[in-house]
């Protein structure tokens, strides 16, 4: 899972491989909802 930071449009990109699980303003790092939703696309789920 890679998270890259686009300065030029202000936007974070969550994606594994090819696929994008999250594009959006938000850094996903302060957030465990986006991290739990982007997971959630990818087929896994957090359990805790």
């Amino acid at each position: 899972m890679t998270i890259q930071h686009i300065k030029a449009s202000d936007t974070w990109l969550v994606s594994k491989g090819r696929k994008v699980l999250y594009r959006g303003p938000v850094s996903p790092l302060g957030s465990s909802r986006i991290l739990a939703v982007a997971l959630k696309r990818d087929g896994l789920k957090i359990i805790g």
